[in-house]
């Protein structure tokens, strides 16, 4: 005895599993995940510990790239993409890096993000990293020692 052929239920289960699979990514994909510039500030000068040693260290990341893009040929997009994002990040970053200096999970790599923009208006908070008193680590005082020499040599 043959068995009987069951190809008949394909065109009928194929709509069901291309349909579920539509309403699975539209679940997953329901609330985008805010990475602007912006939220990371936010989180910088935030309550959260974690969060701002996060925020820390993504905008580090992100000016590392903006100064090598700013490196590159100037008929490039990447270069114009590069400059733009410095304008931002000294607009915008440079601020609350000034007043993250006070937290000691993130004062070097507000430093460090302060010598790299050349920030005129860091010194005095970068001076105050380098007092006796101050609690902050070495990695921080060494990277605010780097920033006052980079901002004193700044055109």
């Amino acid at each position: 005895m043959t068995r009987p052929s069951r190809a008949w239920l394909l065109p009928l289960l194929l709509p069901l599993l291309i349909g579920s699979g539509s309403r699975m990514q539209q679940s997953v994909s329901h609330h985008p995940v805010d990475t602007s510039t912006e939220r990371y500030v936010r989180d910088l000068v935030g309550q959260d510990r974690s969060d701002r040693l996060y925020a820390a260290r993504t905008l580090r990341s992100r000016l590392k790239t903006a100064l090598k893009d700013s490196h590159r040929r100037e008929t490039s997009l990447r270069y114009i993409d590069g400059i733009a994002a410095l304008d931002v990040f000294d607009m915008q970053v440079a601020p609350a890096c000034v007043d993250a200096l006070e937290h000691r999970n993130v004062a070097h790599h507000c430093a460090w993000m302060l010598g790299a923009l050349r920030h005129q208006d860091a010194t005095p908070a970068l001076e105050a990293l380098l007092s006796d008193d101050s609690e902050a680590s070495r990695r921080a005082q060494r990277n605010a020692a780097e920033a006052l020499a980079l901002i004193a040599g700044a055109p």
